[in-house]
């Protein structure tokens, strides 16, 4: 058993499994602070960005595509690594995370709309979204594999109840000094990423 070892007392692992079901649990209770506690968003959301940039500057879409999102992914492919690159990055960074947070918030991620909720800001940048389906978003079979000291790996199915997709994704999950599990990287995003770009460019 993995022993944690916090304020000068061993306390228990939350186990695996019970780290992920509160990540839907969060998303079913509209509780975007949950959810932050069990997902690291803006890290996730970070490394997805640098993947986004680099994967639309190699494979620009084919027609005509989102403007705003060509000067983004343009503008931060051609200032990689100057000054400006950070604040632009950051700034899309928040804009997806504004994005995440309202849709559980809100309650559409749950599929049960809130009236009385006081949502967060929808972003300067909600636009980017706008194709972006809102509807309940369910984890599927969900499979952990044995920790390896404080970090273990796990798979799951991300089911989409609006576009009825499933998207496989490929967890990291790195034990926390209080004692539970928190997911800190989707592993497959690149793919993920080239999927919905298809997928958005075909309808």
């Amino acid at each position: 058993m993995i022993l944690v070892f916090w304020a000068g007392g061993a306390l228990a692992a939350e186990p695996l499994a019970m780290s992920l079901a509160n990540v839907q649990r969060a998303i079913d209770t509209n509780d975007h602070v949950l959810l932050e506690k069990y997902v690291d968003l803006r890290g996730i959301i970070t490394r997805g960005v640098d993947r986004f940039v680099a994967d639309y500057a190699a494979n620009p879409p084919g027609g005509e595509g989102d403007p705003l999102m060509e000067m983004l992914s343009g503008g931060l492919s051609r200032e990689s690594g100057s000054a400006a690159a950070g604040p632009m990055k950051m700034m899309l960074v928040e804009e997806t995370r504004k994005f995440v947070i309202r849709g559980v918030a809100s309650g559409d991620f749950s599929g049960r709309p809130s009236k009385e909720a006081v949502l967060p800001d929808g972003g300067l940048l909600a636009v980017l979204f706008a194709d972006a389906s809102t509807a309940r978003k369910e984890l599927r079979g969900v499979r952990v594999n044995p920790a390896k000291g404080d970090t273990a790996t796990a798979q799951a199915t991300v089911y989409d109840h609006g576009s009825e997709r499933s998207y496989p994704v490929q967890l990291d999950l790195r034990l926390q000094p209080e004692g539970y599990w928190k997911v800190t990287d989707v592993k497959n995003m690149a793919d993920l990423i080239r999927r919905v770009r298809k997928e958005a460019e075909e309808r």
